[in-house]
């Protein structure tokens, strides 16, 4: 691999050149998690004037996350965009593709693309330009590998590698160039003194629901916890629901397509999020969160969530607070809910949220990834 050292080249375009196209390939491994993220990006290059082509091997998962019923005809599910959507054949991974290559191709996480568009690729006059957009991270190593280019081994291929993260040397977390302005139209109040903590619950079905749900009606604090749809939310809404409890009032929630997610987040004060997409949004809206990561073989996962929390440990002012948040949040990811550390969380609250708002301000500084996705493909199409 060589780093790739022409991200800050400037170009100036014809203004009637026809728009660059993207093609996004996508494979759906994680629920929604990986439509959702390539989907998020998708729409953004779109409104940076980019022609984008969504390839999906599960139209049926985009179909819910664009606001579709899922047994909605792939071509539609674009019509609200303005991007054209096409389903992933299995037969294009074993023969032809009948795909011809835009000048920018988004792998996804990976996906392997069909052999055939590689080798149309190839042949191209001009290859396009070859862009794994990977996991997201905040491990120190994201910073080193962002940006770099393998070779394909047989088609002599280019593909740079794009690594989201929370560094200024990564990739960054997709921000919207209207999200502070559709905050403030659709966000709520900052929570006063003495209501009930207003709680957003996603999580997944293997966490330890009863037990959270145990500390949520012992730490005494009024909450009002909305249950995100998906077999987690309805177990915590069952486990609230059926002991009488005059601080805890549970409910919920049906599905919210990704156009309205971040309201839902604007509009609770504590987050618990699951995955990359959701962990992502909740660090942007600035509110205090758990991150229930998703589990990997060996451990991976532990080693993900304690960079992210070491990250965040200069904008805690309250060592003691951050270290309760870090326990509860490690237990947590480990089947455990530590309801001393819940109930310290509670009443350390205004800190909790000072400390993750001064967080999302550095996220903002580092720039968001459609603007550095698109500097990158403007500086190498010339």
């Amino acid at each position: 691999m060589s780093n790739f050292r022409i991200l800050n080249r400037q170009k100036t375009f014809c203004p009637n050149k026809q728009p660059t196209g993207i093609d996004i390939f996508c494979r759906v491994i994680d629920n929604f998690g990986d439509a959702g993220v390539l989907w998020r990006i998708a729409r953004e290059l779109k409104k940076s004037g980019y022609a984008v082509r969504f390839i999906v091997d599960e139209p049926e998962t985009l179909a819910r996350l664009a606001g579709f019923e899922a047994q909605t005809p792939t071509p539609a599910l674009g019509e609200k965009t303005g991007i054209t959507v096409f389903r992933w054949e299995r037969s294009w991974d074993e023969g032809a593709c009948p795909l011809s290559p835009s000048e920018v191709v988004i792998e996804g996480f990976a996906c392997r693309l069909p052999p055939a568009f590689e080798l149309a690729m190839a042949e191209q006059k001009r290859p396009p330009l070859w862009i794994n957009v990977d996991y997201f991270s905040a491990e120190d190593w994201v910073d080193s590998y962002h940006g770099q280019v393998s070779i394909h081994p047989q088609l002599g291929l280019k593909k740079y590698f794009f690594f989201p993260g929370v560094s200024p040397n990564s990739g960054g977390l997709t921000i919207e160039k209207d999200y502070l302005e559709q905050e403030k139209r659709y966000g709520g109040t900052a929570r006063r003194e003495g209501e009930p903590f207003r709680v957003f619950f996603f999580a997944y079905p293997y966490g330890p629901i009863k037990e959270l749900a145990l500390a949520f009606l012992q730490c005494a604090a009024p909450l009002t916890v909305s249950c995100a749809m998906g077999e987690a939310g309805q177990k915590l809404f069952e486990c609230l629901s059926k002991p009488h409890s005059e601080s805890v009032c549970a409910s919920r929630l049906s599905f919210v397509e990704q156009e309205r997610f971040d309201r839902l987040l604007w509009n609770n004060d504590i987050l618990f999020v699951r995955g990359e997409d959701s962990v992502a949004r909740a660090m942007l809206s600035g509110k205090p969160f758990i991150w229930h990561i998703y589990h990997q073989d060996g451990g991976a996962h532990r080693t993900k969530l304690e960079a992210l929390t070491e990250k965040m440990r200069p904008y805690f002012d309250d060592a003691t607070l951050f270290e309760l948040w870090r326990r509860f949040q490690y237990e947590y990811n480990e089947g455990r809910v530590d309801a001393v550390a819940w109930k310290a969380l509670l009443q350390g609250y205004p800190d909790w949220a000072q400390s993750t708002l001064r967080w999302r301000q550095r996220l903002f500084e580092n720039g968001s990834l459609t603007s550095k996705l698109s500097e990158m493909i403007k500086n190498t199409l010339k």
